[in-house]
C-alpha cells in the first residue's frame, strides 16, 4: 500500500511536471507572438512615417516622388494641333541653381513620330509656336499627378492612424500581461 501510494505520487508529480512544462511551452510560444506582433506593428509605423515624411515638398526626395506619380505623356492641343508631350527628369538639375519646376524636362516628337529625335520645350518648359505661347508645361504634368497624391496622402494618414490605435492598444496589452504576472507572483 505504501509502495502504491509512492508510485500514485510520483506519477502525479510526472504529471503535473508535463503539465507545468506544457503550460510554461504555451506562455512562452504566446509571448514570442506577442513580441514578433508588436516588432511587426512598430515597423509598419516606421516605414509609414517614413514614406510620408520623404513625400513632403521640402525633402530632397520630393521630385523623385513627383515624377513618380506624373503621367509620363499627356496630349494637348496647341497651335490648332494635336501633339503628345512626354517628360524626363533633368539630368543638368540642381537645386541651389535651378528653380523647382526646372527638375524636370517636356519633349515632344515632331508629327508624333517616336522615331523622330526628341524636340525639348524652350528651357525645358516652354513651348513656343506660330499662334501662341505656353509657359510652365510641367505643371500639366504636376496637375495630373495630383489626384494621385491626394490619393497616397490619405491612404498614408489612415494607415498612420489605424497603426497609432493598435500599437496603442498593443501598448495597454503588454502593460496588462506584465501587471498580471506581477499579480499572480505576489498571490501566490
Amino acid at each position: 500500500m505504501a509502495e502504491d501510494k509512492e508510485i500514485k505520487d510520483l506519477v502525479e508529480k510526472k504529471e503535473k511536471s508535463k503539465k507545468a512544462k506544457k503550460e510554461k511551452k504555451a506562455k512562452t510560444k504566446q509571448q514570442k507572438c506577442a513580441i514578433v506582433l508588436g516588432i511587426i506593428l512598430v515597423v509598419l509605423f516606421v516605414l509609414t512615417l517614413g514614406t510620408k515624411i520623404a513625400i513632403n515638398p521640402n525633402m530632397p526626395t520630393y521630385n523623385n516622388y513627383a515624377y513618380m506619380i506624373m503621367p509620363k505623356s499627356i496630349k494637348t492641343v496647341f497651335d490648332d494641333k494635336e501633339m503628345t508631350l512626354y517628360i524626363e527628369k533633368n539630368k543638368d538639375y540642381d537645386k541651389t541653381k535651378h528653380q523647382p519646376l526646372e527638375a524636370f524636362k517636356v519633349y515632344y516628337y515632331e508629327d508624333d513620330d517616336t522615331s523622330k529625335e526628341k524636340i525639348y520645350l524652350k528651357n525645358g518648359i516652354t513651348l513656343k509656336g506660330e499662334k501662341e505661347e505656353s509657359n510652365l508645361m510641367v505643371l500639366q504634368f504636376l496637375t495630373n499627378g495630383t489626384l494621385t497624391d491626394s490619393i497616397i496622402r490619405a491612404v498614408l494618414n489612415r494607415t498612420l492612424i489605424g497603426l497609432s490605435v493598435l500599437l496603442g492598444i498593443y501598448l495597454i496589452f503588454v502593460w496588462y500581461v506584465v501587471w498580471s504576472m506581477k499579480y499572480d507572483k505576489q498571490h501566490k
